[in-house]
């Protein structure tokens, strides 16, 4: 008696490929280099003002941003646990996904020696773990957005505490940032503070990480 071998399901083997190939690492790095593209990339810090403080008749100063967060200490510190975690989430999805892979592969050679009910158990098992992979892909971003976002909140939570007791003394009514690219076009660099505002941001850093 001949034994029919039906040939395994290719539509779900192609749309196991595809997805599988969707879990792929990119979408990590794709939200870590927007988060910091707008930080860093192109970034040309200005003249650091060295001497007297600014005095304007506007009660007008400003901080170049790009310069801010090239040397503020804390900034860098974040910054470096942002990129370990997103390593550590590319690492364990990359395993994951490639396990999955080489035993679709197995299957794939297999499938042919198998019967009905093996293939539609076999392909329903790799189904499943696929969908568990890409539920946990989506939960560890959603994770490291949650990382970005704690960052970028505490960051601007920071500068904004340190300011209010930079400006005690001086009565400065606006302290714009600059950054290239950025909204304001052109900013006399005799109104830059930059300097003085990053030295006192990372004295006070160095004064909190040592306690």
């Amino acid at each position: 008696m001949n034994t029919l071998y039906l040939r395994p399901n290719r539509r779900i083997m192609k749309n196991l490929s595809l997805a599988l190939n969707a879990v792929l690492i990119v979408a990590v790095g794709i939200l870590y280099y927007l988060h910091f593209r707008g930080n860093s990339a192109g970034t040309s810090a200005s003249a650091e003002f060295v001497g007297p403080m600014p005095v304007s008749s506007q009660g007008i100063v400003f901080i170049n941003s790009d310069s801010l967060l090239q040397e503020y200490d804390f900034y860098k510190d974040q910054k470096s646990k942002f990129e370990a975690e997103q390593e550590r989430i590319k690492n364990e999805l990359k395993g994951e996904s490639d396990k999955l892979q080489k035993d679709a592969a197995v299957y794939q050679q297999q499938a042919i020696g198998m019967t009905d009910m093996e293939r539609q158990n076999k392909e329903q098992e790799l189904g499943m773990r696929q969908q568990r992979l890409m539920d946990k892909k989506d939960q560890l971003l959603s994770k490291l957005d949650e990382l970005q976002a704690g960052s970028s909140e505490e960051l601007y939570n920071r500068l904004n505490e340190y300011l209010k007791t930079f400006n005690k003394d001086k009565n400065f009514q606006f302290v714009l940032g600059y950054q290239k690219g950025g909204g304001i076009l052109f900013a006399n660099d005799s109104l830059n503070i930059t300097h003085q505002v990053i030295q006192g941001l990372n004295s006070a850093y160095a004064v909190e990480k040592s306690k």
